[in-house]
C-alpha cells in the first residue's frame, strides 16, 4: 500500500483515507475492542490504523460479537428450560432468566473474541477473576 504524505511545518505526515467501512456504524463490542487495543496493543492499533483495516476490523468484531451473544443466549436458554411458555406464566422471572443468561453469553464472547490475543495465548486477568 502506498501512502501519500503532506508536509506540515516541516514534518511529513501521512495522509489517511478513511475506508468504506468507515462509514459504518460500530456498536458496543467494536468499541470495547477499540479500547483494548488502545490500552493493551497499541502497536497492532496503530498499525491496522495506517493499513487502514483498524474500522472494518472493529465493524467485523461488533458483527460478529452480536451474532454469537445472541446464538449463545438462545443456546443457554434451550438449555435452562426458559422457554414461551415461562414468558407467558411469570414475565418477570422469564426478563430476569433472560438477562442473566445473556450476561453471561457476552462475558464468554468478550473473553474469547474482544479480548483475544492472536497468537493463542491468553487475555491478560482482570480483578477479581
Amino acid at each position: 500500500m502506498k501512502t501519500d504524505y503532506v508536509n506540515v511545518n516541516g514534518y511529513l505526515i501521512p495522509k489517511l483515507k478513511s475506508s468504506a467501512a468507515a462509514a459504518e456504524t460500530i456498536g458496543k463490542y467494536g468499541m470495547m475492542r477499540a479500547r483494548y487495543l488502545d490500552e493493551q496493543r497499541p502497536m497492532e492499533r496503530d498499525r491496522m490504523l495506517l493499513d487502514g483495516t483498524l474500522a472494518q476490523h472493529l465493524a467485523d468484531i461488533d458483527r460478529e460479537a452480536h451474532r454469537q451473544v445472541k446464538d449463545l443466549t438462545q443456546a443457554l436458554a434451550e438449555q435452562a428450560a426458559i422457554n414461551e411458555a415461562m414468558k407467558c406464566r411469570d414475565p418477570l422471572k422469564w426478563a430476569a432468566a433472560m438477562q442473566g443468561l445473556q450476561a453471561q453469553a457476552e462475558e464468554i464472547v468478550c473473553a474469547e473474541l474482544i479480548y483475544a490475543e492472536k497468537d493463542g495465548t491468553e487475555a491478560p486477568k482482570f480483578p477479581g477473576e
